[in-house]
């Protein structure tokens, strides 16, 4: 091993350092590390919800957990001496243990070779861990998102391929130090085991066995839209910067279209859209009039951002802020109802109130039961 290899992973330090250690275990970790057998890779994505989670949850190859200090360091190349590296290897934030993170092991990787060159930041690589995030967003207006991805080989390496974790500060004045800043999701005690329930009954139906493979890409693709705004949007679905809002926008109109589409011609598609998702998510006459209105003036809006015309100010914050409960409630709907065609399904709801009790509401209404959570009908601001 040279030199410069024991300093990086802190071993020269910790042996020129007057702590107190264990030998016999130093060297059993730099063997491990320097000859072991080679360690299956794990993909980590930290999330910035504020949840005290007290248990792992498994959603379809992926744990969902809260790793505590020790969980974080033991994970670190050779973790005898890992305090006495010259750069941490994870972002010092994670070591509070306050963050949640989506992990999985994927075969397919491979340890970077050297030090990875990275001069532009692209964000997280959230295409495989799609799902998972999708059921965790589903959940609530408040989005959830990812701000940091790693690469970890445990005890070997860990590899950072995005980081950008928002941390306050605390403290007196003098004596202040950086702590994580969490949300805009926050799960308190009282939602904790419903929002359990919930993951794991959506993240179990959201498979490509259970939907067939049509319906799967099809919301796949709308998720995708969907959770490329979790960086642009704040408390109660809020945008963050105005001059994000047509983005915004753009991303959710194309979501659910896409969702509520069907092999037909294009032709009045913002009527048939607007009508699909209010029999779909309305509770009653009055939630799909609203429904009905706010994808209407959304699809207005959308239309003039397009040919480069600016919407109406306020036209264009309430479609921005609106629309992202009803794709929400659309994504859950066409997730448990499994149905292929979901566009032609809810245009015979629409003429029949025999299909839009015993296809829609009923198994929706059961689906709700099951994890006690209300459906919250959509509410538009005044």
């Amino acid at each position: 091993m040279h030199g410069d290899a024991l300093f990086r992973l802190g071993v020269a330090a910790l042996l020129r350092s007057s702590h107190e250690f264990n030998a016999e275990a130093l060297a059993g970790q730099l063997a491990a590390y320097l000859a072991g057998p080679p360690e299956t890779l794990w993909r980590y994505f930290v999330l910035n919800i504020d949840w005290e989670l007290s248990s792992p949850i498994d959603l379809g190859g992926w744990r969902l957990s809260r790793p505590s200090p020790d969980e974080w360091r033991a994970q670190r190349p050779v973790p005898l001496a890992a305090d006495h590296a010259g750069t941490q290897v994870w972002d010092p934030l994670l070591e509070s243990g306050w963050h949640v993170v989506l992990t999985a092991p994927d075969p397919e990787l491979a340890p970077a070779q050297g030090l990875p060159l990275r001069l532009f930041s692209r964000g997280p690589s959230t295409r495989s861990v799609w799902a998972p995030l999708l059921a965790v967003n589903l959940w609530s207006d408040e989005p959830a998102l990812v701000v940091a991805e790693y690469v970890v080989e445990p005890g070997r390496t860990v590899d950072c391929l995005y980081s950008s974790i928002p941390y306050t500060y605390t403290g007196s004045p003098g004596d202040e130090h950086e702590v994580p800043l969490l949300g805009p999701l926050h799960v308190n005690d009282s939602h904790s085991e419903q929002l359990t329930h919930f993951l794991t009954k959506v993240n179990t139906r959201l498979t490509e066995q259970e939907l067939g493979k049509k319906l799967h890409d099809r919301i796949r693709r709308s998720a995708m839209r969907f959770l490329d705004t979790s960086d642009k949007v704040g408390y109660h679905a809020d945008v963050t910067f105005p001059d994000d809002e047509p983005q915004v926008v753009l991303s959710y109109m194309t979501s659910l279209e896409n969702l509520l589409s069907s092999d037909e011609s294009p032709g009045d598609l913002a009527r048939r859209t607007a009508q699909r998702a209010a029999v779909l998510i309305g509770e009653d006459d009055g939630d799909r009039l609203r429904t009905l209105r706010c994808v209407k003036d959304a699809y207005n809006v959308r239309s003039r951002i397009a040919h480069g015309s600016d919407p109406h100010p306020r036209k264009l914050t309430e479609a921005a802020t609106q629309v992202r409960s009803i794709l929400r409630r659309a994504l859950i709907a066409a997730i448990v109802l499994g149905e292929t065609e979901l566009g032609l399904l809810c245009d015979e709801a629409l003429l029949s109130q025999a299909t839009l009790r015993e296809k829609i509401n009923n198994p929706l209404e059961e689906f709700y039961s099951l994890i006690h959570a209300p459906q919250v009908p959509f509410r538009a601001r005044e």
